[in-house]
């Protein structure tokens, strides 16, 4: 199981919590995958059957993507399982592995992508083990940290705007053009366009991938009051 606490929320933090039932050969929905991509944190809660479902593995391999791929936090919670079982694929996980490997022997690629998957993830240095106690502390206690550790916060709701999304396409692409780890791109046009407003949600779209994001507001203006310089 994973849960998954997006960007894309009304006033604060959208948690996306997967619980659907797929039958054998069913894919991981595009949408879900997408959802992934787009959150700022990713809690894996790993149990002893934890192996035996592909669609977990399939989560799994992706918010590992994401990653290495786009920085995202991701936190494993350990429930009555020793982390070790799901880094080495002992006991439960080693069963549940193999099964899966006579299963897909025809493509032992995915039985490699989901092994390694569980090892980097059981490897993450930040990570919650419950073995017996209270459920609802300990709940308590992930929330707490994983506030903690978000990115900064977006800015505040700017509401749906016809025709907005896919300029705001279009300018995250122009930003992906770049191979360079500095990137500047001007948004020009007389008074009243929405070029704020596109800034804004562009800004929205993508500062969880970093670890520090500030939007400066009236650069122009601030500055004169500071002989050219802007004071954050």
């Amino acid at each position: 199981m994973a849960i998954q606490v997006s960007s894309h929320s009304f006033t604060g933090n959208q948690c996306l919590h997967d619980d659907k039932r797929l039958g054998k050969g069913e894919e991981i929905s595009p949408t879900l995958l997408r959802a992934i991509e787009r959150s700022r944190i990713s809690i894996i809660v790993f149990s002893k059957n934890y192996a035996t479902s592909t669609w977990c593995l399939e989560e799994l391999a992706h918010i590992i993507w994401c990653q290495k791929q786009k920085n995202q936090l991701v936190m494993p919670i350990f429930y009555k399982v020793d982390p070790l079982d799901v880094q080495y694929q002992r006991n439960s996980f080693e069963t549940a592995m193999a099964a899966l490997e006579d299963r897909f022997r025809d493509d032992l690629g995915k039985a490699r992508k989901w092994r390694f998957a569980l090892s980097e993830a059981a490897s993450l240095s930040k990570a919650w083990i419950f073995e017996d106690g209270y459920e609802i502390r300990f709940m308590e206690m992930i929330v707490n940290d994983a506030y903690a550790m978000l990115p900064p916060k977006k800015l505040h709701n700017i509401g749906y705007m016809v025709g907005l999304e896919p300029r705001v396409e279009e300018v995250i692409s122009l930003l992906n053009q770049s191979d360079e780890r500095v990137c500047m791109l001007g948004i020009h046009g007389i008074g009243g366009l929405g070029k704020t407003t596109l800034a804004k949600s562009v800004y929205n779209s993508i500062f969880y991938q970093f670890e520090g994001a500030c939007f400066l507001f009236d650069v122009q203006e601030a500055s004169k009051k500071y002989l050219g310089m802007v004071r954050l």
